[in-house]
């Protein structure tokens, strides 16, 4: 079973210059951007401070900056951890060294923890069966995930993943991830939506753009820092946006993991950072391999 997503457009930009000889066109919306030229890798950037400016209230939008080149990077395989093939893998986290795993397809929703070394299924919470599992965050004790088109966001207990309580939102869901203080939504276009960890309101939006082009289908979500590395969904590509700027500041091809054989929608999904030796996993949909990993130019 694949879902048919919906894409969401793009933003029309329109620029007038007044009392000038000449003008620079507006960007078109494609739905997936390219990427600029090579520099540093991931693991060599220090970004000290947190996500947001300081000082921020209410809601706001943030707007991505065209300007600075966009590096290419690729992936080394460090290794090759067992993953339940079955899994249609929706959302990661890492947690301690705990994995949580969400995964979707109606009827077969779950939310798992995971020995990351073996595959082995620790505990299993399966969702109701009228839903449509989608991405997944920590935030403190608790697990945050979402459903594709059901409006609803469970919150569960993260050491008995028993359900504690549930969210209302507008749209769909996609991914999802924590940066401590808030958490960032993903509906599938290129925005992202800013919310309140503990009430799930809205604080602001995230408008995700690639030399100056939305970037649209953003999946998977992982918060690292400063930035938010998301899987652009049915490609073989991620992307590492600045969160304070909504600029995508990295295209990573990640096509050299993609198995062979395996339905359309069998696609790379799934990331989480292992702070203790700066690696990422990444995995998809009914793989049977979840890949440690770093990012290189």
């Amino acid at each position: 079973m694949t879902r048919s997503r919906r894409v969401l457009p793009g933003m029309l930009l329109v620029v007038a210059l007044l009392g000038c000889s000449a003008g620079t066109a507006g960007p078109t919306t494609d739905d997936v951007a390219s990427a600029g030229s090579p520099a540093t890798a991931p693991g060599q950037r220090t970004r000290p401070g947190g996500m947001m400016p300081s000082g921020t209230t209410g809601v706001s939008s943030t707007t991505g900056k065209v300007g600075a080149e966009v590096e290419r990077l690729t992936v080394d395989v460090l290794e090759r951890l067992p993953h339940d093939p079955g899994a249609f893998t929706e959302g990661l986290a890492l947690v301690d060294g705990a994995l949580y795993e969400s995964t979707g397809l109606q009827g077969r929703s779950s939310v798992r923890r995971v020995d990351p070394a073996t595959g082995a299924v620790l505990q299993l919470h399966d969702l109701p069966s009228s839903v449509f599992g989608e991405g997944l965050a920590a935030s403190g004790d608790r697990l945050v995930v979402l459903t594709w088109t059901s409006g609803v966001a469970f919150d569960l207990d993260r050491t008995t993943l028993r359900p504690r309580s549930e969210f209302r939102y507008d749209g769909e869901g996609w991914g999802l991830c924590g940066t401590g203080s808030e958490l960032i939504q993903g509906d599938g276009s290129n925005r992202l939506t800013r919310r309140d960890p503990v009430t799930f309101a809205v604080l602001g939006t995230i408008e995700v753009l690639e030399a100056g082009r939305p970037v649209e289908r953003l999946n998977e979500l992982e918060c690292v820092g400063d930035d938010i590395y998301a899987n652009v969904w049915l490609t073989t590509d991620l992307v590492r946006i600045d969160a304070a700027t909504g600029r995508v500041t990295a295209r990573i091809d990640a096509s050299a993991l993609q198995p062979a054989g395996g339905g359309a929608g069998d696609v790379l999904n799934g990331i989480a950072y292992d702070p203790r030796d700066d690696t990422f996993l990444l995995t998809g949909k009914r793989w049977d391999t979840l890949y440690r990993v770093r990012f290189r130019a």
